[in-house]
């Protein structure tokens, strides 16, 4: 039955307490910056200084990935995700602090946001290579599945348990409580068996090579392998020409819709509610996938196309369920993007080449202003259409010319998890299967 493969990972040990990590981490982000927004917007009243909150959150993360993703390699995934919980413990008090002694001044949380976003982005890789490491190779994706599933799910509990916490307790206490969460955390990371934290490391006292030079090698894993390469190059293409109808969600609902405050809402909640649904149903389909290079192509090029109806929709119910498929679309494109990148590169290089790979959510902010141009220029609905339109022509040319990425069959292993080779690699991995 496809709804046991989620149940039967579940039992494993250490993947659960990797999942509860990846709870508190979820509940952690939406809390902060429902919280730190209403003190902002409390405080100022400013639009723009609001937006900063979430630019201060998702800036650090083009840099914080490959940090992330080196440190994860060099020294150990457990150990990262540790360090990383640990400093936002730190922070979430230095937050509370702050608003107890300068509960005027912004620039002390604006600063600290900012911190705790490299610290959040920076153990995202190492948190990903490690449950590819203690996972069976045929539950990855499942593994993957569950990982998003229970990101989307706190991610949109944490917003809304906060917002009635705002009503009763001060922002303060917030994170105050938000911290004793990442004391759990920290508890909850598991420490992997030797064979994993020795393969994790990689490299000896005098092997290991300078800090840089991990993150070129890094950039070497990617540039060696065509299916790296077409998996990078798809994934640009979506972060940045696929999901803008998020940027542009309140000039359609006021200009094309004619509504107001409610009916924002409304709309950005509708794409995380189909993310939802996308991943629980890869929770229990994925290690179905008897081709998943083509189930990644097929998911890119349906987003595409639903993108152009959705940019053309005046029909508010027909919108609304184009905005739900394009987040369970998306869901089904990070599980199959993340499963291969991890499936196709050594054990030891993972956390880098997942670190190198989250600089493409950059990606998004770029695609963002276009559309907000294009809008500006012609229409909010061509401000869509014509992102959709060449982001599928994009993905189509990227198609044609990967074979090597639509032949990819099954899985790395059967029953053995990705760790079992003894020299780090993974059987039928891209680079040739080299180690450096």
């Amino acid at each position: 039955m496809p709804s046991i493969a989620a149940v039967e990972l579940l039992r494993n040990p250490v993947f659960l307490r990797l999942w509860f990590v990846t709870m508190i981490s979820g509940l952690s982000v939406g809390s902060t910056l429902t919280t730190l927004g209403w003190v902002v917007v409390e405080q100022s009243g400013s639009p723009l200084l609001v937006s900063l909150v979430l630019v201060t959150f998702l800036a650090p993360q083009l840099f914080a990935g490959p940090i992330g993703g080196v440190l994860g390699d060099r020294y150990g995934r457990g150990r990262v995700i540790r360090i990383g919980i640990s400093a936002r413990l730190l922070l979430a008090i230095a937050m509370a602090a702050s608003l107890f002694w300068l509960p005027h001044e912004l620039l002390p949380l604006f600063v600290i946001n900012t911190v705790r976003a490299v610290t959040s982005g920076a153990t995202i890789p190492s948190r990903r290579a490690f449950m590819a490491d203690v996972v069976p190779s045929r539950q990855l994706r499942t593994a993957l599945a569950l990982d998003e599933f229970a990101i989307t799910t706190t991610f949109m509990a944490g917003p809304i348990a906060t917002g009635f916490l705002l009503l009763v307790v001060e922002p303060a206490v917030i994170f105050l409580v938000l911290a004793s969460f990442s004391a759990i955390g920290v508890l909850l990371v598991p420490t992997g068996p030797r064979s994993i934290q020795s393969t994790a490391t990689g490299y000896d006292a005098t092997r290991r090579s300078s800090f840089i030079g991990d993150l070129f090698e890094g950039f070497g894993y990617i540039r060696r392998s065509r299916i790296l390469l077409s998996i990078t190059a798809i994934s640009i293409t979506v972060e940045t020409l696929a999901f803008n109808y998020m940027t542009l969600i309140p000039v359609f609902a006021k200009e094309v819709f004619e509504g107001g405050p409610r009916l924002l809402g409304v709309l950005n909640g509708t794409m995380p509610v189909g993310e939802l649904f996308g991943a629980a149903f890869m929770a229990g389909f994925a290690m179905r996938v008897v081709k998943p290079g083509r189930m990644l192509m097929a998911s890119v090029a349906a987003i595409f196309i639903v993108g152009i109806p959705l940019g053309a929709s005046n029909w508010l119910p027909g919108t609304l369920i184009l905005l739900a498929l394009i987040g369970g679309l998306g869901q089904m494109f990070f599980v199959m993007t993340s499963s291969l990148l991890l499936r196709e590169t050594p054990s030891k290089a993972r956390a880098r080449v997942l670190g190198l790979q989250q600089v493409t959510w950059g990606a998004g902010a770029l695609g963002g202003l276009a559309s907000g141009a294009l809008a500006t220029a012609f229409n909010p609905h061509l401000g869509i259409i014509i992102p959709s339109a060449i982001g599928l022509v994009v993905v189509i040319a990227i198609i044609v010319v990967s074979p090597e990425l639509r032949s990819i069959r099954g899985h790395v292993a059967e029953d053995d998890p990705l760790l079992e080779r003894t020299d780090g690699t993974v059987a039928g991995a891209g680079v040739d299967g080299a180690g450096d």
